[in-house]
C-alpha cells in the first residue's frame, strides 16, 4: 500500500517537472504573446547599453536594501494580462526572464524603457528611458550626470510622480540622501 502511493507521488513530481520544464521552454504558445516577445528583444538590446554608473550604484545601494520587487518581475508588469495583479501566466513570464536574463539587464531594461511622466499644469509630457528624463530634468547626457543625479532618476524608477525633482523637490532629495547614506556606509560583516 504505501509502495502505491510512493510509486503514485513519483509519478505525480515527474510529471509535474516534465510540465514545468515544457512551460518554461521555448516551444510554449505563451512565449509568442507580442508583449513578452517585445519585452525580451527591449532586454536584449538594453544588454548592449553602456549604463554602468546607473548599474554599480543600483547594484551596491540593491545589497543593502532589499526591493519589494525584483527588476525582472517589475519588468515582466509590462506584460498583461492587467486584469489581475497576479496569475500564473506571469509567474512563467517572470521564470522565463530570470532564466534569460541577469536582474542587472532587467534593470537596464527599465532603465530604457520606464515612463519618466512629467506633469505641469494640465499637462502631461511622456518621457521614455533615462536618456529622455536625463536630457529633461538635467538637461545633461547620461554619460555627464553627477551622481545625486544618478540616483535621483534611479529614485524615479520606484514612482516617477512621486519622485519628480520638479514638482516635489523635498521628497526627491530626503530619498536620494538615504540611497546616498546607504551607497556611502560599509557593511559591518
Amino acid at each position: 500500500m504505501v509502495k502505491k502511493y510512493l510509486k503514485l507521488f513519483i509519478s505525480l513530481v515527474i510529471i509535474l517537472a516534465i510540465t514545468i520544464a515544457y512551460l518554461l521552454s521555448d516551444f510554449t504558445v505563451m512565449y509568442k504573446n507580442e508583449e513578452f516577445v517585445d519585452l525580451t528583444h527591449k532586454t536584449k538590446e538594453a544588454q548592449k547599453e553602456n549604463l554602468k554608473a546607473f548599474t554599480k550604484i543600483y547594484e551596491k545601494i540593491n545589497t543593502k536594501m532589499k526591493e519589494q520587487k525584483c527588476p525582472c518581475d517589475r519588468a515582466t508588469d509590462y506584460i498583461g494580462p492587467y486584469r489581475h495583479g497576479y496569475s500564473l501566466t506571469k509567474l512563467f513570464y517572470k521564470l522565463k526572464i530570470q532564466r534569460e536574463f541577469t536582474q542587472t539587464d532587467c534593470f537596464k531594461y527599465l532603465l530604457l524603457n520606464t515612463d519618466f511622466k512629467n506633469f505641469y499644469g494640465d499637462s502631461t509630457y511622456k518621457t521614455f528611458g533615462v536618456k529622455e528624463a536625463s536630457e529633461f530634468y538635467f538637461n545633461k547626457k547620461i554619460n555627464k550626470l553627477n551622481e545625486k543625479e544618478v540616483l535621483t532618476l534611479i529614485a524615479m524608477l520606484q514612482n516617477p510622480s512621486l519622485y519628480d525633482p520638479i514638482r516635489n523637490k523635498k521628497v526627491v532629495q530626503s530619498r536620494v540622501l538615504l540611497l546616498e547614506h546607504m551607497l556611502h556606509t560599509q557593511d559591518k560583516n
